[in-house]
């Protein structure tokens, strides 16, 4: 995975005469440079990484940076698993920052991350007494220069300081939804502060399905946090879990594999598709990994940069880098082994998607970079 550096602010087009331009150069004397832009040059936000293939062509290369997405779905559904992907990824692509891990369920597994790519000795992991206190954190960490990503784990487990102080018998309708939408204006505006100097955070929440008392149709299930957290996110990520299981060495029954689905609900980045599977090895040396070399040949196939039959198999890595495989088993293998293969590879088939789907020819360029 290539390392990044953040770019520099971009040079805008000229503002409008008048007294337009006029009052749009007092807003950018008084509020930031950045502030105003004419509309072309608003680029698209690179992306972070999800650890999946199929999922990162969907969202044409990962989460936003700059903006905020949740992750949402039912327990054991692979919610932190994928935020731990992305954390990971984070700190490849941005060697000089960290990511930040706001632990309000106070759940972190050390052991997990390291498994599945995470570089536990420089990650801070903050677990928060009370809703308020994420609330603050979450807005501090965004608007310290050197955070590349923010995960809260998880909106359902933020419990107000007033919930906590009072008996269990009283009752406070609607608390928790209003703590989650000030923390979503905090964060927003936090977020937009750092985009004017040219620092991209990736916020990333983690939330939970709640079933609601009482539904005998339509869709069963609440999101915690009310609905103020739907409207704010770019990116909102469904995920389902099946475990598929098998037997040990010792003969004792053990998952072997994760068979993740996902649905993304809501992407206002770009068109693509909405739903997709992968798998996650939990057994061996491999533990934490996804296993995407099919998928991504299968899609290389599609897009017609891997082509032939019985023994002789083309795939074109790049515009100038043609790789030539005896059977088609082979280009697995050598996809499996090669991460460094994999990843160009992985970014071909993105940038062509992107290309498809008209992206503006400076995002299609960053893809991967």
């Amino acid at each position: 995975m290539a390392k990044r550096t953040r770019r520099p602010a971009r040079a805008g087009s000229s503002l409008p005469k008048g007294e337009l331009g006029e009052t749009l150069s007092h807003v950018k004397t008084q509020y930031g440079k950045n502030t105003v832009n004419i509309a072309r040059d608003i680029p698209q936000p690179p992306r972070i990484s999800t650890g999946s293939f199929i999922l990162d062509f969907a969202l044409l290369g990962g989460f936003p940076e700059g903006r905020g997405s949740m992750v949402v779905g039912e327990r054991h559904g692979g919610k932190s698993m994928l935020a731990m992907k992305v954390a990971a990824a984070a700190q490849a692509m941005y060697p000089d920052q960290t990511p930040v891990y706001i632990d309000v369920e106070r759940t972190f597994d050390a052991t997990w991350a390291r498994k599945l790519g995470v570089d536990t000795s420089s990650m801070p992991v903050i677990e928060c007494d009370s809703g308020e206190m994420a609330v603050d954190v979450t807005e501090a960490t965004i608007a310290s220069a050197e955070s590349s990503l923010v995960i809260v784990d998880s909106i359902a487990a933020i419990t107000p300081m007033r919930e906590i102080d009072d008996s269990a018998g009283d009752q406070h309708v609607g608390l928790q939804a209003r703590l989650v939408a000030k923390m979503i204006r905090k964060t927003t505006s936090a977020l937009t502060k750092e985009r004017l100097r040219d620092h991209r955070v990736t916020l990333l929440f983690v939330n939970q399905f709640r079933s609601k008392i009482g539904v005998t149709y339509g869709d069963p299930r609440s999101i915690p946090g009310g609905k103020a957290l739907e409207y704010c996110t770019s990116v909102q990520v469904i995920m389902k879990n099946k475990e598929n299981k098998g037997k040990d060495d010792m003969a004792v029954e053990a998952i072997e594999m994760n068979e993740h689905a996902f649905t993304i609900t809501k992407n206002k980045m770009n068109n693509g598709p909405r739903s997709g599977e992968f798998n996650l090895i939990r057994v061996g040396e491999d533990e934490g990994k996804i296993d995407d070399s099919k998928t991504v040949l299968a899609y290389a196939k599609k897009f017609g940069i891997y082509s032939g039959g019985g023994t002789r198999w083309k795939l074109e890595v790049g515009e100038n880098e043609t790789v030539t495989f005896g059977k088609a088993e082979e280009a697995v293998r050598a996809l499996r082994g090669d991460p460094e293969m994999y990843w160009r590879l992985r970014n071909r088939i993105i940038s062509l998607q992107a290309v498809k789907l008209d992206m503006p020819a400076a995002f299609i360029k960053g893809i991967g970079k």
